[in-house]
């Protein structure tokens, strides 16, 4: 990847742009969330968040992911530092949601930037 494009990723905060075509960028770094699409106020539930599902990302020293961030709407949930060793940058949240909104999950590649995806969370 050239240097410029590369610089560009790290000014902004990056999505998929055709969920239907993605790049191996894209699949490497979208910020997968995996979760009920409705659930009850006040009950906790599991919230995974999964960083190169669709294509395994490096998790070494030299490229790796950095953490994961989880919000709802702009409400901060929870956040995660992970290391830089060989493993899977999966990790599950128990939450508890007070309303309906968005559910946004960041990540933070230490080459390639910040990420996001989105999820529509209905609470009853």
């Amino acid at each position: 990847m050239p240097e410029a494009a590369v610089a560009d990723l790290l000014t902004r905060i990056n999505r998929v742009a055709d969920p239907a075509n993605m790049t191996d960028l894209e699949k490497k770094h979208d910020p997968v969330i995996t979760c009920p699409d409705v659930v009850k106020a006040g009950q906790h539930f599991d919230c995974t968040v999964h960083v190169g599902k669709h294509m395994a990302h490096p998790n070494e020293p030299a490229h790796h992911i950095e953490f994961v961030d989880l919000y709802l709407d702009d409400i901060y949930l929870c956040h995660l530092d992970l290391a830089a060793r060989k493993s899977d940058p999966k990790v599950t949240f128990s939450i508890m949601l007070p309303m309906s909104g968005t559910l946004k999950a960041y990540e933070s590649c230490n080459i390639h930037g910040v990420w996001i995806s989105e999820k529509p969370m209905k609470v009853s």
